[in-house]
C-alpha cells in the first residue's frame, strides 16, 4: 500500500469519526431535550395532580360544615397551608342589605375594590393582591381576598379562581342551611307558650334546638294557672324531627292545655291526648309528663307517658318523682295511666325536662340522670333564670347536641299552710 493510499484511508477514518461525533452530539442534544420535555411534562402532570387533589380537598372541607364561619375558616386554613397566599380572608354577604363582613377580622371595612368586585362579580387582579368573586350562578355569596409578598402568576390566578368556585358551593350550602335553621328556630319559638303564673311561683323555661339538622323538633313545655287557681305544668317530646314532628307537637301542646284547663287531671288529660294522637294521620309517637300543683295545700299530682321523671328539690335534697310510667302516646294499643300525688313544701323546686338534656350516645341514661341530679342540687339557691342557664351549661357543655333540649324549672316561694298526704289512682285504659 502506498503512502498516498494510507493517508486517504486515515482522512476518511477521521471524517467518519468526526461525522459520528457530530451525530452523537446531535442525538445527545435531542435526548437531553426529550428528557427535559419529559421532566417538564412530569412536573406539569404532578402539579395538575396536586392541584386536582387540592381542589378535591377544598370541596370536602367546605362541605364538612354547614356553618358559614367554619366554611371560611377551613378555606383560609387550606390556602395558607399550601402557601397559595400569605394572608387570606373572605368577605361574606351577610343579609338582605348585601352588607359585607370579613372573616377573619370581622371589624374590617371593605374598600372600594372589594365593593366593586361584589357589585360587578368580576375579579380584581393586582400583582400581589387578588379579589375573586364567590358566586354560584348569578348569586354572589362573598369575595375571596388574597395577599402575597411575591407576585401571582397568570396560572396561579386561574387555579385560585377554580378554588373560589369550589368554595362558593360550600358557602351556598351553609347559607341555605343557616337560613333554614333560623326559620326553624323562629317557628319553634313562636309555637312555645308565654308563661303566666302567680307571684309566689317562679318559672324558668329553656328550649335549645338540636345543633345539627334543620332543627324543627317536637319538644315543648307549658305552664299556666287554671281558673280554680291550680298550676299546670307540662313537658313533652314528639319522636323525630322535621315539620311533621313540629305539627304534632303543636297539636298535643294545645290539646293538653285545653284538657287540663277544662279541669281534667294529669292522667285523664294524657288519656285524651293519646286518643287524639291515635286519630291523627301520623306515624309519630310522643312522651309527656303533666303535673298540677295546688298552692293552698301543696299537693302535686302528676302522670307520665313514657317520659323521664320529674326532679324535686326540697329540704331533704333532690329526689326523683319516679313511679311506673304509661307507654308513649300514640302507640297502637290500650294501656292504663297511673296518676300519683304527693305534698311538697314551700321553697321546693321542680324540674321537668326532655331526654335531650340527659341522653348521650356514649353514655348510659343513668349516668346522664345522675349528672342532672348533681347539677340541679348545685343551683337551688340561685335565681331561677340563672339556675336554668347553669343546668344547661353543665349538661350540654361546649359539645354540639344532636337532639332538642327543653327544661321547665318551677320554684314555689310562698308559705301557705298545707296538709300532708300522698296516694295513687288509676285512670281506665284508653279505648
Amino acid at each position: 500500500m502506498t503512502k498516498a493510499t494510507t493517508e486517504d484511508l486515515l482522512r476518511e477514518l477521521r471524517e467518519t469519526i468526526a461525522r459520528q461525533e457530530r451525530e452523537l452530539r446531535l442525538h445527545q442534544s435531542e435526548l437531553e431535550q426529550t428528557n427535559a420535555g419529559l421532566l417538564a411534562l412530569h412536573a406539569e402532570v404532578e402539579l395538575q395532580r396536586q392541584r386536582s387533589a387540592f381542589l378535591d380537598e377544598v370541596s370536602r372541607s367546605v362541605s364538612a360544615s354547614l356553618r358559614g364561619r367554619e366554611v371560611v375558616e377551613a378555606l383560609v386554613g387550606l390556602i395558607e397551608r399550601e402557601n397559595l397566599a400569605d394572608c387570606a380572608g373572605v368577605w361574606l354577604v351577610t343579609d338582605e342589605s348585601r352588607k359585607l363582613k370579613r372573616l377573619p377580622r370581622p371589624d374590617s371595612a371593605p374598600d372600594a375594590d372589594v365593593k366593586r368586585v361584589a357589585t360587578g362579580h368580576q375579579a380584581h387582579i393586582e400583582p400581589k393582591r387578588l379579589l375573586l368573586p364567590l358566586t354560584v350562578g348569578p348569586h354572589l355569596l362573598g369575595v375571596l381576598e388574597l395577599h402575597r409578598d411575591s407576585e401571582f402568576t397568570g396560572d396561579e390566578v386561574s387555579f385560585l379562581t377554580a378554588v373560589a368556585a369550589r368554595s362558593a358551593v360550600g358557602l351556598r350550602n351553609a347559607g341555605e342551611y343557616e337560613r333554614e335553621r333560623e326559620l326553624a328556630e323562629r317557628l319553634q319559638h313562636a309555637m312555645l307558650p308565654t308563661l303566666s303564673t302567680p307571684d309566689e311561683l317562679e318559672l324558668c323555661a329553656r328550649y335549645r334546638p338540636a345543633a345539627t339538622g334543620v332543627n324543627i323538633g317536637g319538644d315543648w313545655f307549658d305552664a299556666f294557672t287554671r281558673a280554680d287557681g291550680t298550676i299546670v305544668l307540662t313537658v313533652g317530646d314528639v319522636t323525630g324531627h322535621g315539620l311533621d314532628a313540629a305539627v304534632v307537637m303543636g297539636k298535643l301542646q294545645n290539646a293538653l292545655r285545653a284538657y287540663t284547663a277544662e279541669g281534667h287531671g294529669p292522667a285523664e288529660a294524657l288519656r285524651l291526648a293519646h286518643h287524639l294522637l291515635r286519630g291523627l294521620d301520623s306515624t309519630l309517637f310522643a312522651t309527656a309528663v303533666v303535673a298540677d300543683l295546688e298552692l293552698e295545700t301543696g299537693r302535686i299530682r302528676w302522670a307520665s307517658a313514657g317520659h323521664l321523671p320529674i326532679l324535686a328539690c326540697g329540704e331533704d335534697g333532690v329526689r326523683h318523682l319516679e313511679r311506673p310510667n304509661a307507654p308513649m302516646l300514640g302507640v297502637p294499643f290500650a294501656f292504663d295511666i297511673a296518676e300519683y300525688e304527693e305534698t311538697i313544701t314551700p321553697g321546693s323546686d321542680l324540674l321537668l325536662y326532655t331526654d335531650g338534656l340527659v341522653e348521650r350516645r356514649a353514655e348510659v341514661l343513668d349516668d346522664g340522670l345522675a349528672r342532672l341530679t348533681g347539677a340541679f342540687a348545685e343551683v337551688t339557691r340561685l335565681p331561677t333564670d340563672e339556675a336554668g342557664d347553669r343546668i344547661l351549661a353543665e349538661m350540654l357543655g361546649q359539645d354540639e347536641h344532636d337532639d332538642d333540649v327543653c327544661l321547665l324549672l318551677c320554684r314555689w316561694s310562698a308559705q301557705p299552710e298545707r296538709p300532708s298526704g300522698r296516694g295513687a289512682r288509676h285512670i281506665p285504659a284508653p279505648g
